[in-house]
């Protein structure tokens, strides 16, 4: 089926009128002459030709998200704008909140059970571990219920679906951003210092981010059909956190569970982010084995969400 389309920017307009714009027919050459004073070529090439096929694919189509990048802009400014809209303090709570959950744990398991840091305070070292861990569940939870919360948009009109789990993301990796630049303040504040292995770090969280997005597509297409899906997200993700070493080192966990505990691939990514910040963690953790095993498991998974994806992408609109 074949329909053809034009780009129209209208200022004051919400998202949906924008979207439903960039996607409308053109009719401005038609309306501003009589059609037989119109050249062909100029109708031609005053608009483009959309395919949209009906099979069922094994992969999404790259090259149709490359084409809506402008839509896909858009989405990802709606998603950020609207993050701390009607609020008080507004964006301050980018810094506030993971402070406060770094704090927290510091007090639990520091104060409290009394853990080694290994000689790193102890609100650095949970901190640390916190920048991966908020990257990879905050993206899980919110990319997961992305098409359920914007079932009146894929319904009305065609537009690549992969766009809205992707959307999601914006707000999180600018998230991630601010709380690296926290991050950094607390190495000075700390006298910790910066060192080569700093130039790592971008490894470790893009390893968390595919690892999030393989996770996100895969329950964002199956909470399509069954919601229990994204509930069940929002009550496992929050636990998942205790069997990752985000707020104790994995010399905390006892020798004969290491093993099974290390099949948790953001052991290996949360030990990471703590080495290229603090110099400091688990050598097996980060052993070439760990390393391997990590990045095939986010390969893996990473495929399994995208072919997930587009094997139920035909019937979102239908059960939604």
């Amino acid at each position: 089926m074949s329909a053809r389309y034009g780009a129209a920017q209208v200022n004051g307009m919400t998202t949906e009128n924008k979207i439903d714009s960039l996607w409308a027919p053109r009719h401005d050459l038609a309306d501003s002459f009589p059609m037989s004073q119109v050249p062909a070529e100029s109708l031609v090439l005053g608009t483009r030709m959309l395919r949209i096929d009906s099979r069922r694919r094994w992969f999404p189509d790259v090259g149709a998200v490359f084409r809506s990048r402008q839509l896909l802009l858009l989405l990802c400014r709606r998603n950020i704008t609207v993050l701390y809209r009607q609020t008080v303090l507004g964006s301050i709570w980018l810094v506030i909140a993971p402070v406060i959950s770094a704090g927290l744990l510091s007090f639990v398991f520091g104060r409290v059970a009394h853990l080694s840091s290994g000689g790193v305070p102890y609100f650095a070292f949970t901190f640390a571990g916190l920048l991966a861990w908020n990257l990879f569940a905050s993206s899980v939870t919110g990319a997961a219920s992305s098409l359920v919360s914007n079932q009146n948009l894929f319904t009305r009109i065609y537009f690549p679906r992969l766009l809205l789990p992707l959307s999601a993301l914006a707000p999180v990796l600018m998230n991630t951003g601010i709380s690296c630049g926290v991050m950094f303040f607390l190495l000075v504040a700390y006298k910790i210092g910066f060192s080569f292995r700093l130039l790592f770090l971008p490894v470790w969280l893009g390893l968390a981010l595919l690892l999030s997005v393989g996770v996100s597509l895969g329950l964002s297409s199956l909470a399509v059909l069954r919601r229990d899906v994204q509930y069940a997200t929002q009550a496992v993700i929050p636990l998942l956190l205790f069997i990752t070493p985000v707020a104790y080192s994995v010399a905390e966990v006892p020798a004969g569970l290491r093993t099974i505990y290390l099949l948790n691939p953001m052991a290996t990514i949360v030990e990471g982010c703590r080495w290229s910040l603090l110099g400091q963690t688990h050598l097996p953790t980060l052993s070439i084995w760990a390393v391997a095993y990590t990045t095939a498991i986010t390969l893996l998974l990473l495929i399994a969400g995208l072919v997930v994806f587009a094997r139920l992408e035909w019937k979102f609109a239908d059960v939604v």
